[in-house]
């Protein structure tokens, strides 16, 4: 994660096409370090097209949230938990994996298909390859605190 802000505003260009492998290990991190705990969101495209058609809108941030208010107890276990965590070395960056999805819940994953192995055009290799697909992943390019436009606001304090 970023830890400078970033000199440049934001464009609309951020975020970025992902590998499926590497969007798969990062998700599979997730879930090893968080059992139990919620995957995913999926979000219909008609409120995410009314947030982007709304003027001057270049992109969607999305916080992270939880509706558990804690007390201080829970507040200190939680901080133990992380300093735990930190002492290890049990940390890693977050990201956000976006994924189309269909009617069906299905997620629209780039297409994969066997690629034919150089030396021999005959024989096809076990490894898999990424075919040209309109299909893709993306991840989020601009995190908060330290990417660019970090707002300071009632969902940041």
């Amino acid at each position: 994660m970023e830890t400078q802000n970033r000199q440049h505003p934001i464009d609309g260009t951020e975020g970025d096409p992902i590998d499926l492998k590497i969007a798969a290990t990062w998700t599979k991190n997730y879930r090893i370090m968080n059992p139990n705990e919620t995957i995913s969101h999926f979000f219909g495209n008609q409120i995410l097209q009314q947030i982007l058609n709304q003027p001057d809108c270049l992109g969607i941030r999305i916080y992270y949230a939880n509706e558990i208010r804690l007390n201080w107890i829970q507040r200190i276990f939680i901080a133990i938990s992380n300093f735990l965590r930190w002492i290890v070395g049990a940390y890693g960056v977050k990201h956000l994996i976006l994924v189309g999805s269909d009617k069906d819940g299905i997620d629209q994953l780039p297409e994969q298909a066997p690629t034919i192995a150089p030396s021999d055009p005959q024989k096809v290799t076990m490894a898999m390859s990424f075919k040209a697909s309109a299909r893709i992943i993306g991840e989020q390019a601009s995190p908060c605190p330290g990417g660019a436009g970090c707002p300071q606001n009632e969902l940041t304090r």
